[in-house]
């Protein structure tokens, strides 16, 4: 028996995947730049520039995150998004009407 995608899910799984990775290269890099902000790795860049890293880092995977609520959300995977994203809601109301 054959699996067959409609061009809609292939799409999603996509969006969940590369949501996924964004989030985990960004996890990544968010430990790595507190490394190195923790000791005082600076290399050619300063500090202040480490901390700015860091800071755009931490609003990226904030936005990634979000992203990938909204996908699961349009699965219909609540209980991930309720747990795992840490976000709770009456998701019916938003699809009603």
């Amino acid at each position: 028996m054959k699996f067959s995608m409609t061009m809609k899910e292939t799409i999603k799984l996509k969006a969940h995947d590369k949501a996924m990775a964004q989030i985990h290269a960004n996890q990544l890099r968010i430990r790595q730049l507190e490394y190195d902000i923790e000791r005082k790795n600076t290399g050619v860049v300063t500090m202040h520039e480490l901390e700015l890293c860091l800071d755009a880092a931490k609003r990226e995977i904030a936005t990634w995150n979000y992203i990938m609520k909204l996908i699961e959300l349009d699965y219909g995977k609540h209980d991930y998004v309720d747990g795992v994203l840490g976000n709770k809601g009456d998701y019916d109301v938003a699809t009603a009407g």
